[in-house]
């Protein structure tokens, strides 16, 4: 898991639902007080919509504009100029007003011989060798399926609408960087995810799920922060992500910035005040006035962060700050009551927000471990592994956020050696014994894997671990390592 955070919803208690963002997508509870056995009640985020059309849903029929995502559909999220991007698939894509116009005839049977250039250009025919046939028909947006993929989804542990929802586009072949090597690929956009078939892959690996949930966070700036003292601000702030990314660009006190959005719209992108201030940040229509899409969580965080960092070049006093903000005016008139709530009403959130939020995180002196002989053999196998960009840091802030959700083994504590591990049956914060090539030492449990993808990783791993933790183990020269737990 990526991250866990709040997000607004119009129709969530309190205007705001928790999301879970995996590399694969987003899974998200709008309602927390329905029942957690439904089969709804967990619903996967039509993220692949949103990035196409340019949209971020904030109700169950509410959307803010944004520019449609510039992003590879395919292969490396940078340096890939030869992918479609989501916002080259929109021309192609049935959603809204299109959705009448993009639906192609049945070709169940068929072959898919089509490739799909960079810039959105179908090029029919152009793959005449395609061994890939449709196997079925789409009749709610008309599209057709690969048989290839419609035999993926019925092999996974939950339905084809959850997984992926509804086809958006035709399958089309495509040319793809991928690890930096030009490969080329098959690809179908789906509401809640992008399939791909790579045939040089591998037979197990050939059919995958694209990169849907890293795509999204990376189109609207959505990162982890490394100060861990800007964690509580990005899990429990609705877009908090988003402001404690920008306070650390403009060098912002983070809670500052998520009490400017708090005060100024109670986190609600679509606010406008009878003076022309609108959005999350309240920004002035003088402050956007060269920006298309105002609105934009990333774009409105960005306005005002940028805007408060100048002020407060010129002055260190943030009373004075925050006036000049509100009015536009470098003589604000202290004498109006607006002027004055708005002001105090941002410092007393700051250090309400500082208060209820930042707990400093619990931290690990020692650790008694149980005997040996109490340790039961889970299995023997291979491990897999994060990449290297998962960072300690990321695993101690992401097990800090299963605690602040209740989801935590009792007593749980940050790892001493920064070895943490992922096990199916396992709740962050419990510990494993590992053995391999005469190693052993103890990992920490620090995410989860997602349940769309629990019959795939169980099939393969025995273990999944932190990338330090699978160099320690000596796992690149000899792959087995044996699993043993209280």
């Amino acid at each position: 898991m990526r991250a866990m955070t709040v997000e607004p919803y119009q129709e969530s208690p309190n205007g705001a639902r928790a999301v879970f963002y995996f590399d694969k997508g987003r899974m998200e509870i709008s309602d927390p007080n329905k029942d957690p056995q439904a089969a709804w009640y967990v619903t996967a985020g039509l993220l692949v919509r949103d990035l196409i059309a340019g949209q971020i849903q904030v109700g169950n029929d509410a959307y803010v504009s944004s520019a449609p995502a510039n992003v590879p559909v395919t292969g490396d999220i940078e340096n890939n100029p030869l992918s479609p991007t989501y916002a080259s698939l929109a021309p192609l894509a049935s959603i809204g007003s299109t959705i009448a116009t993009n639906q192609s005839p049945n070709h169940v049977g068929q072959a898919v011989t089509s490739l799909l250039q960079a810039d959105g250009t179908i090029v029919p025919g152009a793959v005449s060798d395609s061994a890939v046939t449709i196997g079925s028909y789409d009749n709610v947006l008309g599209h057709n399926i690969p048989k290839l993929f419609t035999d993926w989804m019925s092999k996974q542990s939950v339905s084809e609408q959850f997984l992926a929802g509804h086809p958006l586009t035709e399958p089309f072949w495509v040319d793809s960087m991928v690890g930096g090597k030009q490969t080329r690929v098959l690809m179908q956009a789906f509401e809640r995810r992008v399939l791909t078939y790579t045939p040089s892959n591998p037979a197990a690996w050939q059919v995958e799920s694209g990169n849907v949930g890293l795509d999204y966070r990376y189109w609207h700036g959505m990162v982890e922060p490394a100060d861990n003292s800007a964690i509580p601000v990005a899990t429990n702030v609705p877009f908090g992500e988003i402001i404690t990314n920008k306070a650390a660009q403009y060098g912002i006190d983070p809670y500052l910035l998520a009490a400017v959005a708090n005060v100024s719209s109670n986190y609600n992108p679509f606010f406008k005040a009878d003076d022309g201030r609108e959005g999350f940040f309240g920004v002035r229509a003088e402050f956007a006035a060269d920006q298309a899409y105002p609105l934009d969580p990333q774009v409105n965080t960005d306005i005002a962060a940028k805007k408060l960092a100048e002020l407060h070049q010129g002055s260190h006093d943030w009373r004075a700050v925050l006036a000049q903000y509100y009015t536009g005016s470098a003589n604000p008139d202290w004498s109006s009551s607006a002027l004055n709530d708005f002001v105090s009403g941002v410092l007393n959130t700051e250090a309400k927000l500082l208060s209820d939020l930042n707990h400093p995180p619990e931290k690990l002196a020692s650790v008694s471990q149980p005997a040996t002989s109490s340790l039961q053999l889970l299995g023997v196998g291979h491990a897999a592994y994060y990449s290297p960009g998962y960072s300690v840091g990321w695993w101690n802030n992401t097990l800090q956020k299963y605690s602040s959700w209740g989801q935590a083994a009792a007593g749980w504590s940050l790892d001493p050696n920064g070895y943490y591990c992922v096990k199916p049956g396992f709740i962050p914060g419990q510990r494993l014994q590992l053995s391999a090539n005469g190693v052993t030492l103890w990992c920490t449990i620090g995410d989860t894997v997602a349940s769309g993808d629990l019959a795939n990783w169980k099939a393969k791993w025995v273990v999944e671990l932190s990338w330090n933790t699978f160099q320690a183990l000596g796992l690149a020269g000899n792959n087995t390592v044996e699993v043993r737990a209280p």
